[in-house]
């Protein structure tokens, strides 16, 4: 009573199953040939995308380079005027080193002294920053300049054992060493 399902099929649904499956392979291919296409449109984007990262990270490589270029330049370029104004700063030091005890508290040694501090201030804000309180240090002839020696027996060999004036940096480097006399044991004949 079971009927095998399969007779009952007519010839045109069976002619259809064919070409059915005719034009699923040939549905494979071209799944196939778009698939291709696919990958090599990828990698066709892979490549412009890696091309614009390494475009922008140029760029910006570049426009750091420019700004590093910029602050260097405005470095050097205010480095003039900075020569021209740190050795007044370093007579006013040496003045008020100097400045005998009856004029200390005057009122002009007091005006005298605002116009010290505001030079430094001045400097300070342009990068020049000033370096003093060498005395007991060891001898470093990239910061320091020795104008003299003595041997003190009691003080280790290389150590600053006199400041005759202190030096300074622009932006961290050193532009006037300080002037020290170093402690050197005497060369014996």
């Amino acid at each position: 009573m079971v009927q095998d399902q399969s007779q009952n099929v007519s010839p045109q649904l069976q002619h259809d199953e064919v070409s059915t499956s005719g034009a699923s392979v040939t549905s494979v291919s071209e799944v196939e040939d778009s698939t291709s296409e696919i990958e090599i449109l990828k990698k066709q984007c892979e490549e412009y995308l890696n091309g614009w990262k390494r475009a922008k990270a140029d760029y910006i490589n570049f426009k750091n380079e420019q700004e590093k270029h910029s602050r260097e330049l405005a470095q050097v370029a205010s480095m003039g005027a900075v020569m021209h104004m740190f050795p007044i700063a370093e007579n006013f030091r040496k003045a008020f080193i100097q400045l005998p005890e009856e004029m200390k508290g005057s009122a002009w040694v007091t005006g005298i002294e605002q116009i010290y501090k505001q030079l430094k201030e001045t400097l300070k804000s342009m990068g020049v920053e000033e370096f003093t309180g060498l005395i007991g240090k060891t001898f470093d002839p990239t910061h320091h300049q020795a104008v003299g020696q003595e041997y003190i027996e009691s003080k280790e060999q290389d150590t600053i054992t006199q400041e005759i004036s202190g030096g300074y940096t622009l932006h961290g480097r050193v532009i006037v060493p300080a002037q020290v006399i170093v402690n050197k044991k005497p060369l014996t004949n």
